[in-house]
């Protein structure tokens, strides 16, 4: 088909969609590696399953619409397409650059059999929106708290939709667990959007741009909500969780005071986190004892070379530190090694 008559063909679904409650599937596709059972299995060693927090975010604003939503997480469960086919007017699809060869697959494949209108976004279709097009009938870049209503209702009718960063985060509704189809053991919580530190290899501080933080308050909102849930354990999916220090620390000490611990909360970090004790102290005592901190190479031209605000020495005292106060350094993001150790 070309694009052409793909297009014409989107428009026509669009003005049906404006008139019924749809059926909306949202999922997050993941390698073929990934999805073989035994991985599975094995990523129980790494931690607890959850689901991303963006399609649980943009579902829920879909559902209170009063649209119907379902929302899958490949990396979590088998997914059973054959009545998703038949019964999804709006497939939403959130891909990475590693997954977006599967969402491309997926997408194809509700054309051919379905009968859904085909969004995609995430960070692989905001850097390369035409791409995705090929197998899309429209992508969203960037953000889509803003945008996503008016996408699935068939007002934004434009091929790439332009997303608009949320200034106020606490205007964001908490992610809707209720539509989730697939496993979550641990509940995500995504205090900040993107990151101060702009590391030249990072496309996080260009999706989510600028820096924002959401308040403590509603950040504690969020989290005493999983505890009635009933979730054991949480993540904290910001980029960099402790890049304020003090305000990381005003958190733990309200999950502290306020019984809003967890079995185990996992957290992103940064090696300056081993400069402030009391930094560690609350975050062992808040049960944040479960930290990846992202390690691109083991070398210091190599670190220097992508302007990476770290050295050999701080990784080694953050080894340490970490390892003094109980809190697991489960793993490191290693790019590539140069040939000069």
């Amino acid at each position: 088909m070309k694009w052409g008559q793909k297009k014409r063909f989107a428009k026509g679904k669009r003005h049906r969609r404006g008139r019924r409650p749809l059926n909306i599937v949202f999922i997050t596709p993941t390698t073929g590696l990934r999805r073989f059972p035994p991985y599975r299995w094995g990523g129980r060693v790494y931690g607890q399953s959850n689901s991303i927090t963006g399609p649980l975010i943009l579902g829920g604003i879909l559902k209170r619409a009063g649209h119907h939503v379902e929302v899958y997480e490949e990396l979590n469960a088998g997914v059973n397409y054959r009545p998703l086919l038949k019964k999804a007017d709006v497939l939403c699809l959130s891909c990475m650059t590693s997954t977006a060869p599967r969402g491309y697959e997926l997408a194809d494949l509700f054309h051919r059999k379905g009968h859904a209108h085909v969004i995609m976004g995430g960070m692989h279709p905001t850097i390369l929106p035409e791409e995705a097009l090929r197998h899309a009938d429209q992508v969203i870049v960037g953000e889509g708290e803003k945008v996503i209503l008016d996408v699935v209702e068939g007002r934004r009718t434009e091929a790439i939709v332009e997303g608009e960063p949320v200034c106020n985060l606490d205007e964001v509704p908490f992610p809707d667990y209720s539509i989730l189809k697939t496993p979550a053991q641990a509940a995500n919580v995504l205090s900040t959007r993107g990151c101060p530190f702009r590391c030249t290899f990072c496309t996080t501080s260009r999706m989510f741009a600028p820096y924002r933080q959401r308040s403590v308050d509603n950040v504690i909102a969020e989290i005493r909500m999983y505890k009635d849930l009933g979730f054991q354990y949480l993540n904290f999916e910001d980029d960099n969780f402790t890049a304020d220090k003090e305000r990381a620390k005003e958190i733990c000490r309200r999950m502290i005071a306020e019984d809003l611990t967890f079995k185990e909360t996992f957290f992103f970090g940064r090696t300056d986190l081993a400069q402030d004790e009391e930094l560690l102290n609350l975050l062992h005592d808040a049960h944040l004892t479960r930290v990846l901190i992202g390690i691109e190479s083991l070398n210091q031209k190599a670190l220097n070379s992508i302007h990476k605000a770290q050295s050999i020495a701080n990784i080694r005292a953050a080894a340490k530190a970490c390892e003094k106060h109980k809190i697991r350094l489960i793993a490191s993001i290693v790019l590539g090694l140069d040939d000069n150790p």
